[in-house]
């Protein structure tokens, strides 16, 4: 049992391995400024971009420059863990590696456990579920690396006359924009296919409408809150470099040029999408509203999204009467109830012992 008069021993894992390492520093950076010195004890564990993880010291260097100098070693929790605030975007923090982890270790975790982050994290198999459940996604093609090696030309083909142009080329398990590619010939579409996998073993393409880019926040609890839509503003589409270099975006935190309908049916979807794909905690839901056809659809889910002084989802829930501070109180709270609620006893039947059924 822990003594309750002590503040909670949070440990704040960041960095990581993936393209988003530099986010993760950046919400990092956010997050421990928001977390409560009263209430908390922050204990901070960087992992380099070769995927060590790092002592306390370097640790907060990491956190200060981006540099790493020091000792390294492998996974760890610092003693006396009470929950663990994972701010690791894409693979390795929010693929449901860490998550499972963590569960085997017995330790509460702010945000999605791991079948939930697994799935999410999967823009192809997220599809596949949400498509299920009747929520609207655009349709798209599944690419294997080892397909893609063995059958350029075919591939090629087939994507030009099912998917025409112009379209998107996406890395199925990676955030912030990275290695997406708008294409509008063939050309183009083998560049871009080269570049996504780059990124990972599988990508999909799907077709690019003249879209308005919407995103929802929601914030686990009983009842769940569900912000209102916030709207992002960007020349073409909303990718890396508009998002986090030049910030030539701008987003309204929410917008006020929707239909209430419009915004009722987005905040539906985003709570169905939100429980059937076994998420908690938090996540970001992002939509793509045709201009021409009036259609929307789901575009991917974010269960860790930015914390960045940027991004969208603390300004939303911020919108929402849930200010960045509270926001942190609340993950946790959420973290350590369903920590108790894995409590739960299981009485399982008994099973005989082999040789004693065999008598």
């Amino acid at each position: 049992m822990r003594d309750s008069a002590k503040p909670l021993v949070v440990t704040v894992l960041f960095g990581g391995r993936s393209a988003e390492h530099d986010i993760s520093l950046r919400s990092t950076r956010a997050v421990v400024a928001h977390l409560d010195p009263k209430k908390y004890d922050v204990r901070l564990v960087g992992i380099s971009r070769e995927g060590e993880w790092l002592d306390t010291a370097e640790s907060k260097q990491l956190l200060k420059d981006g540099s790493v100098n020091g000792p390294t070693r492998g996974p760890y929790l610092p003693a006396e863990t009470d929950v663990v605030f994972p701010v690791l975007h894409g693979p390795g923090g929010e693929d449901g590696s860490l998550q499972g982890w963590l569960e085997l270790l017995d330790v509460p975790c702010v945000a999605s456990g791991c079948a939930g982050s697994a799935i999410a994290m999967d823009k192809s198999v997220a599809k596949h579920v949400l498509r299920s459940a009747n929520v609207p996604v655009l349709p798209w093609i599944d690419v294997r690396r080892r397909d893609w090696q063995a059958n350029r030309s075919e591939l090629l083909t087939q994507i030009a006359e099912q998917r025409g142009f112009p379209c998107f080329v996406k890395p199925a398990r990676l955030g912030s924009s990275l290695g997406i590619s708008k294409v509008d010939d063939v050309e183009s579409l083998a560049r871009a296919l080269d570049h996504a996998f780059t990124f990972g073993e599988f990508l999909l393409v799907e077709p690019a409408v003249t879209c308005r880019e919407l995103e929802v926040a929601v914030l686990d609890g009983t009842p769940e809150i569900v912000s209102l839509p916030g709207e992002i503003l960007a020349e073409d589409w909303y990718d890396f470099d508009s998002k986090y270099r030049n910030e030539s975006a701008e987003l309204n935190a929410p917008t006020e040029n929707l239909e209430p309908r419009m915004a009722d049916a987005l905040r539906d979807f985003a709570l169905r999408a939100f429980r059937v794909l076994r998420l908690s905690g938090m996540a970001r839901v992002d939509f793509l509203l045709d201009k021409k056809a009036g259609r929307y659809y789901l575009n991917e889910v974010n269960t860790i999204p930015g914390f960045t002084s940027i991004s969208m989802y603390p300004k939303l829930m911020e919108a929402a009467g849930v200010p960045f501070d509270q926001l942190c109180d609340r993950l946790i709270e959420l973290a350590l109830a369903e920590r108790r609620f894995s409590d739960c006893a299981v009485d399982a039947p008994p099973v005989e012992d082999e040789q004693e059924a065999a008598q």
